[in-house]
């Protein structure tokens, strides 16, 4: 087995759930250090030898990690469960709410190289009908007591909340400015079953993409480049854990609510895998690249994914097609335009005639 390279851990736990939120969470268990042990259990009853790695990367997602604590995280650097190479980024999602000097302390003293705080809004009654559990004051402690102990934390903001208007939206995304930081992530709302609102309307998409296209002029202009759909960054900054699933890479996933793709298997939140045949995995993670900045890019797909060569012809006409309407660069990268058309452009590409 080769090495694994890239980890993704899932913390499912969380004071309460927002009112968007689909995903796999519930409270912290009354010893949270426990569920360290679990994620141990998980990857030698999947057949990993332990330690996992060298890690190239290593991202510790939720749910809410934080709610692991101080010796949570102390007891899962020490668990022998992966080992870090030279140079790896470990990334750990904060919730504002859960943020102490001492716990970011902590995690910078562990090896954590980068911090991504869920702020979403900077307005307190947006946040409040979210049922987010922050104010905008608590996010703004959060983010200074966070880049105080690890310089390389980011934000995430969604658009298209309700009831935000452009005015409150346009204080969000300077207040988003003003805070300088090295990386920002703007997602688009969407009604997911499941949720509290899984019964509400969808954002008019219309004004969701007034919002992002807004947000995203503003971003580039102070200097982010839009590397990924959802996705800006300083120079230096890129998430590479997440730039290795969008270049269609390998990646283990343990934890509840946690997937991987490993060679041709791929293993879903709740469990369910499937072994997918050559080409159509090659196809799927192929597609993942329109994701990026860096361009579609048919013959260097073709190299790496030679069963994919029936599908030269219908890519370069579907690629000629969306450049002549202005959805891709000549480099085959999506425009703004492209990106708010980014799943159609997709399905056309994996829709062969």
């Amino acid at each position: 087995m080769e090495p694994l390279r890239h980890l993704y851990l899932h913390f499912p736990f969380c004071s309460g759930r927002c009112h968007y939120c689909a995903f796999v969470s519930g409270p912290p268990p009354a010893q949270p250090q426990a569920y360290v042990e679990e994620l141990v259990a998980e990857a030698r009853s999947r057949g990993f030898p332990l330690p996992l790695g060298p890690l190239e990367t290593l991202y510790c997602g939720g749910g809410t990690p934080a709610l692991l604590g101080e010796s949570g995280f102390r007891r899962l650097a020490e668990s022998g469960l992966f080992t870090l190479a030279p140079g790896a980024e470990w990334s750990v999602e904060l919730h504002p709410a859960a943020v102490t000097e001492g716990l970011v302390a902590t995690l910078a003293e562990l090896g954590v190289t980068r911090l991504s705080l869920g702020v979403q809004a900077f307005d307190d009654a947006t946040l409040a009908r979210c049922n987010r559990r922050h104010t905008v004051r608590q996010a703004l402690t959060a983010i200074a007591l966070a880049r105080a102990a690890i310089p390389d934390t980011g934000i995430d903001l969604i658009a298209g909340l309700p009831g935000v208007t452009p005015a409150e939206w346009a204080r969000t995304v300077d207040q988003a400015l003003a805070l300088d930081l090295p990386h920002l992530s703007l997602y688009a709302l969407s009604i997911e079953p499941g949720s509290a609102w899984a019964q509400a309307p969808e954002p008019d998409p219309d004004a969701l993409c007034d919002a992002i296209a807004y947000a995203a002029e503003r971003f580039t202009q102070a200097g982010y480049a839009r590397y990924e759909v959802s996705n800006y960054a300083r120079p230096g900054f890129r998430c590479r854990h997440n730039l290795n699933t969008w270049h269609g890479g390998d990646y283990l996933g343990l934890g509840r609510g946690a997937a991987s793709r490993l060679g041709l298997l791929r293993r879903d939140g709740t469990g369910h895998e499937e072994r997918l045949s050559e080409c159509d995995d090659a196809l799927e993670r192929a597609l993942t690249q329109l994701r990026l900045d860096e361009g579609f890019r048919p013959e260097t797909l073709l190299r790496r994914f030679p069963c994919l060569t029936p599908w030269r012809e219908h890519w370069e006409r579907t690629l000629a097609t969306a450049r002549a309407h202005g959805l891709l660069t000549p480099a085959n990268a999506p425009t703004p335009r492209g990106y708010e058309v980014l799943d159609a452009l997709v399905r056309a590409l994996c829709t062969h005639a």
